[in-house]
This record gives C-alpha cells, sequence and structure tokens, in this order.
C-alpha cells in the first residue's frame, strides 16, 4: 500500500506557458538520453546478466 498526497513540496506559480521550457522538459526525461530510457537500459543490462 502507499500514501498519494496531491500537495506540492512547493508552491508553483505560472504565469504563461513556456514550450521551450517544455520541450526541454520533455527531451530531459524521454528524449535519447533520458532518464526513462537510462532506467530500461540499466534494467535490461540486470537482466541478461
Amino acid at each position: 500500500m502507499f500514501h498519494h498526497s496531491a500537495k506540492l513540496q512547493y508552491p508553483v506559480k505560472v504565469d504563461k506557458p513556456n514550450p521551450e521550457f517544455a520541450m526541454l522538459l520533455q527531451q530531459a526525461i524521454g528524449g535519447i538520453e533520458g532518464e526513462i530510457r537510462v532506467a530500461m537500459q540499466y534494467f535490461f543490462q540486470a537482466m541478461k546478466s
């Protein structure tokens, strides 16, 4: 079981959309060298050995 709270650690105020930052954030999380890809790569390497 786990507990989920929708409350953020810090207050966030967004004045307007920022497409440039969104593109950079998307690249960092799911791009060629993103966190998801690297985590999956480590997982599959661990399964091979």
